[in-house]
Parts: structure tokens; sequence; C-alpha cells
């Protein structure tokens, strides 16, 4: 299998396959990326879910999926995976470097238009696709799903509706779901967000650097589905503390941009 330049100390992997769908040097329309942690369970019925949406959509696109240094047989997965799957790409980290670190990798070695952003368990519906793209109107830049019955536990979900007042409170964005992993943004705008987190905080990380830059974003209501197997990474009283003194650099890194003491987000 060919490989290209690392990212995160990861090796891109590129379908042998690639060329009898697409040369390298087409056009790729959609990209769908995702970060992968012992799935071992979901990821094969992930990818392939994937691979059939973009096809029923007739869209030239690629499936991005960066293994997070998984301990199971994820990766000897995608690696079978990609023998049939003619546009998978995978981005193999070495060591677990976290969802932050891993959607990031597979974000900087997409190529798409426009990115979709995935998470690999299969609690997402990823045919409701459609209704993402049907939302980009009057110069839409993100179209971002909240999820209408978050299908987890009690805590979980009462920790997740706690953020979004939480964010409100500190950054005045109202969001009916600011950490669901669902969206689909312009692809060369997600390539230049400077993605800072290791951890579960990425995807509001990069909304608020968006919005703080002004970009126009719309939310579409998705499904939430229960695991297909295996357990979740997330210990949800490390995220939130995690996931707070986060939220508190972010706001003070926000602040000195607006006041042109940071040339950047």
């Amino acid at each position: 299998m060919p490989t290209i330049p690392a990212i995160y100390g990861g090796v891109i992997e590129r379908s042998l396959g690639l060329t009898n769908d697409m040369t390298t040097e087409e056009k790729v329309e959609v990209s769908i990326v995702m970060p992968a942690y012992n799935e071992e369970e979901n990821i094969e019925s992930t990818v392939r879910a994937c691979a059939a949406a973009l096809r029923a959509m007739e869209k030239k696109g690629e499936i991005v999926v960066a293994n997070d240094g998984s301990r199971d047989g994820t990766l000897e997965r995608l690696r079978r995976l990609a023998q049939e799957v003619s546009n998978l790409v995978i981005v193999n980290h070495e060591k677990n470097l976290g969802y932050g670190a891993a959607i990031k990798s597979a974000i900087k070695a997409s190529k798409g238009d426009y990115i979709v952003t995935i998470d690999s368990d299969g609690q997402f519906d990823i045919n409701e696709l459609p209704h993402f793209f049907g939302s980009f109107v009057n110069g839409t830049q993100v179209v971002t799903g909240y999820r209408k019955k978050k299908n987890d536990t009690f805590f979980r979900v009462f920790a997740n509706r706690g953020l979004n007042g939480f964010i409100t409170a500190l950054f005045g964005a109202r969001f009916n779901d600011i950490n669901c992993a669902f969206r689909v943004y312009k692809g060369e705008l997600l390539r230049s967000i400077n993605i800072e987190s290791r951890g579960y905080q990425a995807p509001s990380e990069i909304m608020l650097k968006l919005m703080d830059m002004g970009c126009s974003v719309r939310e579409v209501g998705v499904s939430h589905l229960p695991r297909g197997g295996g357990q979740s990474a997330l210990r949800p009283f490390r995220a939130i503390v995690q996931m707070t003194a986060f939220l508190v650099y972010l706001k003070m890194k926000i602040v000195l941009y607006r006041k042109g003491m940071l040339n950047s987000l």
C-alpha cells in the first residue's frame, strides 16, 4: 500500500485500488473524515456506509480514517477494507494522541472541496448527509448537526446540555449541540483552522474559532443511534475537567486576538 509523508507522526496510506474509480489528480468533491480508536467492531460498517452514501449522492469522494494508535484490530480491518474500498485513505498514528489530534490528521490528509466530519462508532446516520448539503444556502460555510435525541447515558446527556450553557455564558455563542461531530465544512476553510485540542474539545474549538472569524453557520437536526459495539473511550469526569480548562484558555486567546495581541487563532 503506497504511503505519503507523515502528519502528526502518522503515515498516510492510500488504497491501491484508488485508480479504479479516480486518480489522485481528479477533483475530490467530498472528503468524509473520522478518527478511530479501538473501533474494531464498528469501523467496517461505518466505512462501508460512508462509501455507499457517496455513491448514492453521485459525489466523487474519499473516506479518510485516522487510526489513533488502536490496540485492537482496527488498523488491520482498515487495511483489508482498503483492498476493496477504492477511495479509502488511512492515516495511522503509531501511538494514541487523542481525538483532536486524530481528527486534525484526517483533515490535513483530505482533499475535498467539502469536508464531512463524523465519528467512527456508527452513532450517526451518514444517509442524512444530503440534508446538510441542502442547507448550504446564502453564503453558508458550515452546516453542523445537533442530536435531536442524544442516545447516551443520563450523565452524558446532562453534561452535554451543561456544556452548551457554559459556552453560551462564556462566549455568547448559542448552539443546540456545539460538540456534535457530524458536520459539513467548506474544505479550505476547515483546513485553515489550527486545531490545538488533542481531546474531545476539538468540535467545540473549531466552531468557536470559526464563529469568531465571522463564518456563516447553520444547524440541522440529526439522529443519534446506539453504539453498534465496543466501548467509548470518553471518560466523562476527565473530559469535563479538560473541556473546562481548554475553554477558559480559548476564551483568553480570543480576547487577546481581538485586541490585536495575537496574529491568529
